[in-house]
């Protein structure tokens, strides 16, 4: 049913959540998270590309970013879909557009953060990921989903690079072959997996909104005595901002997410259609927030 629902009504739904359609958006959103003593990670929408001229312009997209985040002096690195490089077409075709990204960025003292999809891209992304750090590219980390059942395995086989990870507990409506499908389970494995990447020494963004396993990773980084600049915690605009907040005031390092471009409406759409909790999510945080309070309640 979503396709049929009014483009203004998405826009209502995805527009605390997304940045904009510009670069300029991301930049206001980052520029104040900053202010606020938060990181940055932009992110150029575009998983919907058909062509290989789209996929260059997707690289060309996050150039310019790098370009930006440098002029306009912001704290802030980038995460790419590799969906939007081109996977999907070609994967040489993909490399190449995210060996430019990724040489843009060091030449700019930057870094690119790899996200993962659903599952049908998890071994070309962990192939892609190993082949440019073994062409010498270290600027450069992945992101492991929690309730894949693949991921402590996948934590051991990148253990000789040391890489830089955000876990999170993964979006992707998978079966339950591939991924754990109990809240629990998902939750047990993600502590798991954090403690394997900590074990192998990787610099961990650990990626949640879910209180408990915000407790949880502050409970695992004081237990080892892990520095402020050794690990991070990471959320999405617009969500859990006050336990955000509770982070930074606490003196933990949190970068926020921060998604923009033109294909917003696709993106919202996917969004909503692989899991559809986070649309009941966004209604009921944006009922709230448009229907004034009364007598102390909601």
């Amino acid at each position: 049913m979503l396709p049929a629902v009014p483009k203004p009504l998405v826009h209502m739904l995805a527009q605390r959540y997304i940045a904009g359609p510009t670069l300029e958006d991301a930049c206001r959103v980052v520029k104040t998270a900053n202010a606020e003593h938060k990181l940055g990670t932009i992110d150029v929408l575009g998983e919907e590309i058909r062509t290989r001229d789209e996929a260059r312009a997707i690289a060309g997209a996050y150039r310019d970013v790098f370009e930006t985040i440098e002029r306009q002096g912001l704290d802030s690195n980038v995460s790419v879909k590799l969906t939007g490089l081109g996977l999907k077409l070609d994967y040489d075709l993909c490399r190449e557009n995210l060996e430019s990204v990724v040489r843009e960025a060091a030449r700019r003292n930057n870094f690119v953060r790899i996200d993962m999809e659903d599952s049908s891209t998890t071994d070309d992304t962990l192939r892609l990921y190993r082949d440019l750090r073994e062409a010498g590219h270290e600027n450069l980390g992945v992101v492991l989903q929690a309730y894949l059942r693949r991921t402590l395995d996948d934590i051991r086989s990148l253990g000789d690079l040391r890489p830089s990870v955000r876990i999170c507990k993964g979006i992707y409506v998978e079966p339950p072959e591939l991924a754990y499908q109990g809240y629990g389970e998902v939750r047990s494995n993600f502590i798991r997996a954090l403690e394997a990447l900590l074990d192998a020494d990787c610099y961990v963004g650990i990626a949640t909104h879910d209180e408990w396993l915000v407790s949880e990773g502050r409970r695992i980084v004081a237990r080892r005595g892990l520095g402020r600049d050794e690990y991070e915690f990471q959320m999405l605009y617009g969500i859990a901002e006050a336990r955000g907040n509770r982070l930074v005031r606490e003196g933990h390092r949190l970068r926020i997410y921060v998604p923009f471009g033109e294909h917003w409406y696709a993106y919202s759409l996917r969004r909503l259609q692989e899991n559809p909790k986070i649309a009941g999510y966004i209604a009921a945080d944006t009922l709230g927030r448009l229907v004034p309070r009364r007598n102390g309640s909601a």
